[in-house]
């Protein structure tokens, strides 16, 4: 099993960097950012990092697809992956802040529109990092001729991960994904996140829906899950009642939910243990904030992350 860090909410570049070198001495399979217009830039970010690291992969949980044209996300891309010596793992999502659509002016279309235009995205993106000129005339995405440099690095298939929840963006995940990572939420047409599948059964629906849609595949995706929190403690019934409290869910739901992973390193290692037994989920994300506690169960895991 591998784990990675998210690093959503930084503003402070500096300290930014540093825990990305933190992570690589830890031994976390990848350093992620996120995709805001109100945060840092996430390659230029990203190639800060990259000039400050040198194993660690890189990542983005993820780039908002309706804020860059292909044929500009598969330059920039390219440039980090490079630059990185290969390190680059792309995740892609099709956008769901309404407030920050707002702001920005963009238009904020329905779900199915968004989609649709990540699919055809994922698609180009596909066909450039191959290395010929691509020509494609989709309803969202138009190439002629079109081709990127640099190409990634000889032999390597720069890694897409597509995060989400919804039956069609999952859908096309399968197709086209390397990774598929599920959030268990999804935003209604307000732009808010509401649980959907944030159950152990639902989550359970989630990877059997890949699994399905994939199976034609000669290399199924790799499956990952972004855990909402994961805590060291004694007391797991008590931080429970804590978590239930604030998210407005059963004691009985928050023990058993597959996104949340708290008590005892022995018993967060039991819950690891059992998405990667039960669901095939071999790569976990954490939040920056919970990351200390996360490398001490890194540490305790009996594989090394890769």
């Amino acid at each position: 099993m591998r784990l990675g860090v998210s690093a959503a909410g930084f503003n402070d570049l500096a300290q930014l960097v540093e825990r990305a070198r933190w992570a690589e001495r830890a031994g976390f399979s990848t350093f992620s950012v996120s995709d805001h217009l109100n945060a840092p830039s996430p390659f230029v970010t990203l190639q800060a990092i990259s000039s400050a690291t040198s194993r660690i992969r890189l990542g983005t949980l993820v780039i908002n697809n309706d804020l860059r044209h292909p044929a500009v996300l598969a330059q920039d891309a390219a440039t980090i992956d490079r630059l990185s010596g290969g390190r680059l793992e792309l995740g892609l999502g099709a956008g769901w802040a309404l407030a920050e659509y707002r702001r920005a002016g963009i238009p904020y279309e329905l779900p199915g529109t968004r989609v649709d235009r990540l699919r055809e995205t994922a698609v180009a993106l596909r066909a450039l990092f191959g290395g010929e000129p691509v020509t494609t005339a989709g309803l969202h995405v138009e190439l002629r001729d079109h081709f990127v440099v640099p190409t990634p690095p000889q032999g390597r298939r720069l890694p897409l991960l597509i995060g989400g929840n919804g039956d069609r963006l999952l859908g096309m995940a399968a197709e086209y994904a390397d990774i598929v990572s599920f959030t268990g939420f999804s935003p209604d047409r307000e732009g808010v996140n509401v649980r959907t599948h944030f159950t152990r059964g639902g989550l359970a629906d989630r990877v059997a829906l890949v699994r399905r849609l994939s199976a034609g595949r000669a290399e199924p995706p790799e499956l990952n899950v972004l855990l909402q929190t994961l805590v060291i403690t004694d007391d797991r019934e008590l931080m429970a009642r804590t978590i239930g409290q604030r998210r407005g869910q059963s004691i009985v739901d928050v023990l058993t939910c597959p996104f949340l992973a708290f008590g005892t390193v022995e018993e967060i290692l039991e819950q690891l243990t059992r998405l990667r037994d039960e669901l095939g989920i071999g790569y976990v994300t954490v939040f920056d904030q919970c990351a200390e506690d996360a490398a001490t169960i890194l540490a305790a895991l009996d594989q090394p992350a890769t």
